[in-house]
């Protein structure tokens, strides 16, 4: 859902304060960081196929070595009159990621989130983030699932939008909505959303989240599949989640009537 992603309260600006200079020693391996990450981006530019991956390299050094020159820390680099600012090139870093491949692009999130701490709390970061999320679920159901049809931006009937859709070739569907959140978990709300929409069609609903459920919509949610509404959760943070993915999405295309013997 694009309304899934809030920033949490206190987002940086461009203009937070200068930190503390850098001691004698953290200009060094500043330095040893910078040269390392740049040499390393800059052969993996000729000897790979991950540009994302690449890029995410060259920018971390790029960051070091600036650090190195101007004594500053990561939330802001200043040298005489002329300031440079994170923010400049943390937004060209996101628009990078957001035309990348959804792993590639999650690798650059996560290295800029590692060389820029602020990162994570820019709201243009959390709706890539949120964004990137959903392509990777995407990609990984259309990677468990060869046999049925994986749509993304799906509309049912009854005109509901839907992140995605999973179909059988028997007609047997759910829909699966992505909750990306930075820190804080999901809470109940978001599954009485759920629940509403797949009593009024004619899907199952499934929730994707890399956060877990709070225990007032894990009880909303054990008793809506009590009553027999076609509903389930399941936490995804990486590819170490894919069976409990596979089996959340399996379990609720069985409970709508779908079965092995259905495949083509």
């Amino acid at each position: 859902m694009s309304d899934s992603v809030q920033p949490p309260e206190g987002t940086s600006s461009a203009n937070e304060g200068e930190g503390d200079p850098l001691s004698r020693w953290g200009r060094a391996a500043a330095g040893v960081a910078g040269l390392s990450l740049s040499g390393a981006g800059a052969v993996s530019v000729f000897a790979t196929e991950n540009q994302a991956g690449s890029v995410a390299l060259v920018l971390g050094g790029i960051i070091f070595l600036l650090m190195l020159i101007s004594g500053n820390q990561l939330l802001s680099l200043g040298h005489g009159d002329t300031q440079m600012r994170f923010a400049t090139r943390r937004r060209q870093v996101i628009e990078r990621a957001e035309e990348a491949a959804p792993r590639e692009a999650r690798s650059v999130l996560e290295t800029l989130s590692a060389v820029d701490p602020g990162a994570s709390r820019d709201s243009q970061f959390i709706r890539t983030s949120a964004m990137v999320y959903e392509r990777l679920i995407l990609a990984e159901l259309t990677r468990l699932f060869p046999t049925l049809t994986i749509s993304g931006n799906a509309t049912d009937p009854q005109r509901w939008q839907y992140d995605m859709a999973i179909s059988a070739p028997s007609g047997h569907a759910i829909f699966v909505e992505t909750k990306y959140y930075s820190s804080h978990p999901i809470g109940s709300a978001v599954v009485h959303q759920l629940m509403g929409i797949a009593a009024s069609g004619t899907m199952g609903g499934l929730l994707v989240s890399n956060q877990r459920l709070t225990r007032s919509a894990e009880m909303a949610l054990r008793i809506a599949q009590e009553n027999g509404n076609p509903v389930s959760y399941v936490q995804w943070r990486d590819e170490n989640d894919n069976d409990a993915l596979r089996g959340a999405a399996l379990g609720l295309l069985r409970q709508m009537g779908y079965s092995d013997s259905d495949r083509p």
